[in-house]
């Protein structure tokens, strides 16, 4: 891959893999350095991946970069005895019944989401959030396609029961 692809892969690539590590890590900066991190691999590795393979390879390669980040907040947690996470917390600014009850399902949603295993999450998000096909979110967590149709079953069930359990209606 030439500069010129390089620049074009970036320009076709960034903001997807921006949000796919916001949604992976609920943290938006941590998500800018992954994204950050995963394009400047690209430029390192550009001799050894072709253009049209790019959106592939960045989406291991973020993918990857998330799972190591979800293990070091579990290794920093268990040293940390005990502290709990910051989580996300509901906007405390009046508003419209409406928009109450929209923002309330947003957290209901996001919490589902939350709850899911890192590779459950990752499954939803690149299929459902993303709209990538079967084979490439197969190729980019390097798994067989009847595992990623599994886990994407898998994980829909349990975020039905979570938000039923939550009281929110299919």
């Amino acid at each position: 891959m030439n500069e010129e692809a390089y620049e074009r892969a970036v320009i076709l690539h960034q903001q997807r893999i921006h949000s796919y590590a916001t949604y992976m890590l609920r943290n938006p900066a941590e998500a800018q350095d992954v994204a950050q991190e995963a394009l400047v691999r690209l430029w390192q590795h550009r001799s050894r991946v072709e253009h049209q393979g790019a959106r592939f390879w960045l989406m291991r390669t973020v993918y990857n970069l998330c799972i190591d980040r979800v293990r070091q907040r579990r290794v920093r947690s268990e040293i940390d005895d005990g502290e709990t996470a910051v989580g996300l917390t509901a906007d405390a600014a009046p508003g419209p019944h409406k928009l109450a009850e929209s923002d309330e399902l947003g957290h209901v949603i996001e919490g589902a989401l939350t709850a899911l295993s890192p590779d459950d999450r990752s499954v939803v998000i690149m299929r459902e959030v993303q709209g990538l096909p079967y084979d490439e979110i197969a190729g980019a967590l390097g798994v067989p396609l009847g595992t990623v149709k599994a886990r994407l079953h898998r994980a829909r069930e349990r975020l039905r029961t979570r938000l039923c359990r939550a009281g929110v209606a299919p």
